[in-house]
């Protein structure tokens, strides 16, 4: 029974946490780089965060950092980066549609 407990109580936390995620238009930088195609998978977007090659408003970030609409963010690569700003944050999005979230700076 302790176990169900804990169990619920952590789905509890889950669920109230997606859902201000939801309300307040807020994701973690690896998954927006995933679901806005900028970067094919959440696994490379979490190691260029590890790295320091994610900048968001000038400022390293790590993998959970929290990202909001009008974020500013800069993905650095071995030939140069890419300026981009947040104009949109959803779960999920078509693969024609991922372009929308962001706008190239």
């Amino acid at each position: 029974s302790h176990f169900n407990s804990v169990y619920h109580y952590k789905q509890t936390i889950n669920f109230c946490q997606r859902f201000l995620a939801l309300f307040k238009k807020i994701m973690r930088i690896d998954k927006f780089l995933k679901v806005s195609s900028i970067l094919k998978r959440r696994t490379l977007s979490k190691e260029a965060c590890e790295k320091g090659k994610v900048l968001i408003n000038g400022r390293e970030a790590k993998p959970a950092h929290q990202i909001k609409i009008g974020d500013e963010c800069e993905l650095q690569f071995a030939g140069g980066s890419v300026k981009f700003r947040i104009l949109n944050i959803k779960e999920t999005v078509k693969k024609d549609e991922a372009s929308s979230l962001y706008e190239i700076i």
